[in-house]
């Protein structure tokens, strides 16, 4: 049996990758903090114990990148220059599919060098669980669209217009980013877990055409704005929003789908990308 090596790439904040396990300069090793630890608050009573509150600690990941000679001064330099465009997003593939999770270089510690190489010690502080990016779209037909960046090994189905789905393994509640592209007059969302209703929620206004509305988890604060077609937001309908409903969406284990309507049409494109989180990989 054929042996796959595990990979480690870092993305700054504007998108330039950095990879971390090529071996024939640098390489990434001695890794710690893969794991995950739980921050669980108990209540005694009696000889049992209620439990308060439980959530998963802030992971740190450290580990060494050797730099081989020649050149390993730049190389380091270069490195370290990378490290400051933050935040910084690791990606991470352990023979299984690729994983990501966002956050920034803390800490880098370096030695003078010595002999054929010259090693640092990293620590990336994680603003994120492990999470993989699914991307489903429906494009108001039946039949359905779906795009996705990565091998996702789940089955993916559009039964109706105006409707998304995506099965997921995890425990964890995983956020997602709800789009509904204009034009679309007061558009209503709903989502289903294993088909009991969750959430729903509703923007009292206009989404433009060539533009979208996003309602978005995946990051803090949640929000609620309208973007045109190259991503430049064109307003926050947060205020617009219907506060008698939940509004925001996270997805939950099992098959979650989101159904989307509007006044103006029966017929929407609506899509979501959601990062499915792990609480380890």
């Amino acid at each position: 049996m054929g042996f796959t090596m595990r990979t480690f790439k870092l993305i700054d904040n504007d998108g330039n990758q950095y990879d971390i396990t090529t071996k024939n300069s640098l390489f990434f090793y001695g890794i710690d903090g893969l794991g995950y630890a739980h921050d669980a608050k108990f209540q005694r009573i009696e000889d049992r114990y209620a439990v308060l509150s439980n959530v998963i600690k802030q992971s740190v990941i450290k580990g060494t990148i050797r730099f081989w000679q020649p050149g390993a001064e730049q190389s380091y330099f270069d490195f370290a220059q990378f490290c400051q465009n933050s935040p910084i997003k690791m990606v991470y593939d352990p023979g299984h599919g690729q994983f990501e999770r966002d956050g920034l270089i803390t800490q880098i510690t370096r030695s003078d060098g010595k002999g054929d190489s010259l090693e640092i010690e990293i620590e990336f502080s994680a603003q994120t669980p492990w999470y993989k990016v699914v991307r489903q779209y429906n494009d108001g037909q039946i039949s359905g669209g779906k795009v996705y960046d990565y091998e996702y090994n789940y089955t993916y189905s559009t039964a109706m217009v105006n409707t998304v789905s995506v099965d997921s393994d995890s425990y964890q509640s995983s956020p997602v980013k709800l789009i509904i592209f204009g034009p679309a007059t007061n558009p209503s969302w709903r989502h289903y877990l294993n088909n009991i209703l969750q959430t729903s929620g509703k923007v009292n206004g206009i989404v433009l055409a060539n533009h979208k509305l996003i309602i978005d988890t995946t990051t803090i604060p949640y929000s609620i704005k309208q973007f045109d077609m190259l991503g430049n937001e064109i307003s926050d309908m947060y205020q617009q929003s219907d506060f008698s409903t939940d509004r925001f969406v996270r997805f939950g284990k099992g098959r979650n789908t989101v159904a989307v309507s509007a006044d103006n049409t029966n017929v929407l494109n609506v899509g979501v990308e959601a990062q499915i989180e792990y609480a380890t990989i």
